[in-house]
């Protein structure tokens, strides 16, 4: 690695340590390749010299080069302030990033039992006002909510295919609306991608239970029955009066950007924006819970980031990862030594963890490669 000041970098260059602020939030991750606008940054936040990667260096070489010991130091502190907070009798609401609570689990329990009738009824009653009115409730939650995905990763799979139909909606409308957000679209284009997002699974309705899953599909018959669904949502609410764009995220709520979707197998010039939004909202909660077991959804991100790469827009999933980055923090965990701990930090370049075990000892699971999250903590 070599010291070089901030006016002789040059395009290309490779940042060989994370840029830290003061509070020690990582500003430019290791491995980063400079550019004119990058080093600008740098100028303007008044940094002097940076540590770049020469040919020689390895992999490890940059790792070890991540200054653990002051970033543990940094977020030992954050994690004390944080935990005295919690500890505390009346907690700051503000202050305190919980993601799970009694009052809101309660909220969603009752959102879940109100959609369900809703979502059944729709065929027969043919009034999207309901649907309105929940689709207002699902983007103020985006808005609002700091563990908004509380209801998504806290959701059990049920007997029921009704209930599972209706959670599952709710859970894709939710991450849509936020995902909307981040990337910046305006209210009304949120509300439009939750509405959408609340009806895209609609035509399971019409299918038989023992084909609720693609998973379930026992033969290419029982595939394209399980494909028929988009079909089948399309004929109940095409008459309906809602958005064009939302009748357009139910017909394409499956298609993939390398047209290995369905039913159309689109190419991605051909996919409306929003839903490619809801399809990967569709995607990530599918991934949760696609088996029996609690999800790990620190493997489930990997697998956004690596298998969705070539299905979804490069945009929402790093608006999404990012979101990801800033969630995990101070989140509990099982390690797969059955010991519990808390997240404290991410490696933005290695995506992966440092967290603080119920004795107070630090580990950084990129250098301990026989210790992994095995699940999350709820």
């Amino acid at each position: 690695m070599l010291k070089v000041k901030i006016n002789e970098l040059k395009k290309g260059d490779v940042i060989a340590e994370h840029i830290l602020n003061s509070e020690g939030q990582v500003l430019l991750a290791a491995g980063t390749s400079l550019t004119d606008k990058t080093i600008g940054l740098l100028k303007l936040w008044e940094i002097h010299e940076i540590r770049v990667r020469e040919e020689k260096d390895t992999d490890d070489d940059i790792r070890l080069s991540l200054q653990f010991d002051e970033i543990v130091s940094k977020n030992s502190q954050l994690f004390d302030k944080i935990k005295k907070i919690a500890d505390s009798d009346s907690p700051p609401v503000e202050e305190l990033p919980t993601i799970f609570n009694k009052k809101s689990t309660q909220q969603y329990h009752d959102i879940s039992d109100k959609f369900s009738k809703i979502l059944f009824d729709l065929p027969q009653t043919k009034n999207i006002m309901p649907l309105t009115v929940m689709a207002n409730i699902i983007c103020h939650y985006a808005a609002t909510t700091v563990g908004v995905l509380a209801y998504t990763l806290k959701r059990e799979i049920t007997p029921s295919m009704q209930e599972n139909l209706a959670n599952h909606s709710i859970s894709v409308a939710i991450i849509s609306a936020k995902i909307a957000k981040l990337l910046g679209h305006p209210e009304e284009v949120i509300h439009t991608i939750a509405l959408g997002a609340l009806l895209h699974d609609i035509g399971k309705i019409k299918l038989p239970e023992t084909i609720f899953h693609k998973s379930d599909c026992q033969s290419a018959e029982e595939e394209l029955q399980y494909q028929s669904h988009v079909q089948a949502g399309y004929d109940i609410i095409k008459s309906l009066g809602l958005p064009r764009e939302a009748n357009l995220i139910l017909l394409q709520h499956h298609e993939y950007q390398d047209s290995s979707g369905f039913p159309l197998h689109l190419p991605a010039a051909k996919i409306h924006p929003y839903a490619q939004i809801v399809a990967f909202a569709n995607f990530f909660d599918s991934l949760l819970h696609e088996k029996d077991t609690p999800p790990n959804f620190f493997a489930i991100r990997k697998k956004l980031t690596q298998e969705g790469a070539t299905k979804f827009d490069t945009a929402i999933i790093d608006a999404f990862d990012h979101y990801l980055e800033s969630f995990v923090f101070n989140v509990n965990v099982e390690l797969n030594d059955g010991r519990t701990a808390e997240v404290v930090y991410n490696h933005p370049f290695y995506m992966s963890l440092v967290v603080r075990t119920a004795n107070g000892e630090f580990i950084d699971l990129s250098k301990n490669k026989d210790l992994f999250i095995a699940k999350l903590v709820v």
